[in-house]
């Protein structure tokens, strides 16, 4: 299919699919007729797969049909099971797909009215195909949540766009916090604490029109922050504080994207990945929660002198060997917190450092980052780009750690959708001598932001910080080593 055609059902269909699955779900039918409540939404694309996902409003059989033309006259199809035991979100893995191809999809509950959306596949591996993509993070949070009148319009602006997927880097709904009204729509005045809250919250997000549009047109790789679960939290700390707060968390996360859980049986719950998009791109999806050592600990600790993990060693061992491995063009790694700026969201400097950068104090997680940053430079890994988020404003940064002034590897962040936006922070960590190409945030502005990452077939890179209006707030061109 032509890119052009594509475009043009993409359009057709963002007109009238998010009023059909978003009036399902709130339709006042009787409870026991099957429809569609949320979704339905793609995910975890390759060039011969994806994850398709959908809620219903009651137990029985979702039907995930895939077919290369929109009258569905030569779909496959797969099912799911749900019921309360995963508040009715099912997903299903389709497969044998071909490359560098746009699908139609539909999902219905048992006999109920299907829901439709779209993607495309990713290239093959060996194709070093053009394409884009968009990024941002933190959504809902600080009260910036549903506005009645405009909802998150700025997802409107991210389909107008027309990326190949949406990378969703972290603070995807924010638990602790609570959406007031009549600021908001109705639906989130309470923090999330416990699963049936955190459900909850997942619904009042994929409520809003433009949101949920949105991710039935356009693939979605997720990752988590902290307020998927508790402020600045640690996954071995808060397993010992609560454990019943960290498993709902978990769970409805889980239950809420199409995200596969993994085989692997000792961890259940594993998000760190890798996907590929064709030659040109590998992607490292970072956990930086599950296994990261307390923030208020040191780095290193005066007592053991052991360096403090943000990544925990089976993850930072298999990053190693993914970059060292990779032959792609671009080796993007995906990390939900910053790396020089001190801290995410600011906190009190006695609570410690949130990000990796350990600045004036030591509670940072600095010796890791060195350590990884070592290890590219040892095994001449070219071409390495960090996307982050967490700060609540975009960012670019260069750095020239070597000091022979080249960089050698750069930091694009975008953040945030819909919550507080913050000014810069005044003062960087000079560990890894970094210059900002540019920061832009004022306190309680409006600068809702998303990034833009444009790879053109000579391997050229544009990354673009787009506002909520659409209007272009910088642009940086990079090429390839």
């Amino acid at each position: 299919m032509s890119k052009r055609l594509f475009i043009f059902v993409g359009l057709v269909i963002l007109v009238g699919a998010p009023a059909l699955f978003i009036l399902a779900g709130r339709s006042q039918a009787q409870e026991d007729t099957p429809q569609i409540t949320h979704g339905p939404i793609s995910g975890e694309v390759t060039d011969s797969s994806v994850v398709l996902w959908a809620r219903g409003n009651i137990s029985g059989t979702l039907t995930f049909e895939v077919s290369e033309t929109d009258d569905f006259a030569d779909a496959v199809s797969v099912t799911s099971e749900v019921g309360l035991e995963n508040d009715f979100t099912g997903e299903a893995l389709v497969e044998d797909l071909e490359p560098a191809q746009t699908y139609f999809y539909r999902v219905s509950l048992d006999d109920g009215e299907a829901v439709e959306g779209q993607f495309t596949t990713a290239p093959a591996p060996d194709e070093a195909a053009p394409f884009d993509f968009v990024f941002g993070a933190c959504l809902g949070g600080q009260g910036y949540c549903r506005d009645p009148e405009t909802g998150w319009d700025i997802f409107e602006v991210m389909a107008a766009q027309e990326p190949d997927f949406f990378l969703l880097t972290g603070d995807t709904i924010y638990s602790s916090g609570a959406c007031p009204v009549p600021a908001n729509v109705p639906g989130a005045e309470e923090p999330a604490q416990n699963l049936e809250q955190f459900r909850s919250r997942y619904k009042y997000h994929l409520e809003d029109e433009a949101y949920a549009g949105f991710l039935a047109q356009t693939p979605v790789y997720v990752g988590w922050d902290d307020h998927e679960m508790r402020d600045n939290y640690s996954g071995p700390e808060l397993a010992l504080q609560n454990p019943q707060r960290l498993a709902d968390g978990r769970q409805a996360f889980f239950e809420y994207w199409p995200v596969q859980q993994t085989d692997i049986a000792t961890d259940t719950y594993r998000l760190y990945r890798q996907f590929s998009y064709g030659a040109q791109a590998d992607f490292f999806i970072l956990d930086t929660r599950s296994y990261r050592d307390p923030i208020v600990n040191w780095d290193p600790s005066p007592v053991t002198f052991e360096p403090k993990t943000m990544l925990g060693a089976e993850q930072f061992a298999w990053l190693q060997q993914g970059l060292a491995e990779s032959e792609a063009t671009w080796k993007f790694v995906v990390s939900s917190v910053p790396l020089s700026y001190p801290t995410g969201f600011p906190q009190p400097q006695v609570e410690g450092r949130d990000s990796w950068a350990n600045f004036t104090d030591k509670s940072g997680y600095e010796t890791e980052l060195l350590a990884l940053l070592f290890f590219i430079e040892s095994q001449d890994i070219e071409n390495v780009v960090f996307l982050t988020g967490d700060t609540h404003w975009p960012f670019a940064i260069s750095y020239d750690p070597d000091r022979d002034g080249e960089p050698n590897f750069y930091e694009f962040a975008s953040s945030p959708l819909s919550a507080i936006v913050l000014p810069p922070a005044p003062d960087l960590d000079p560990t890894l001598n970094p210059t900002v190409l540019y920061a832009e945030g004022e306190f309680q502005g409006d600068l809702f932001n998303f990034g833009q990452i444009s790879v053109a077939e000579d391997g050229a890179l544009t990354f673009n910080i787009i506002d909520r209006a659409g209007a272009e707030r910088f642009s940086q061109t990079i090429t390839p080593n």
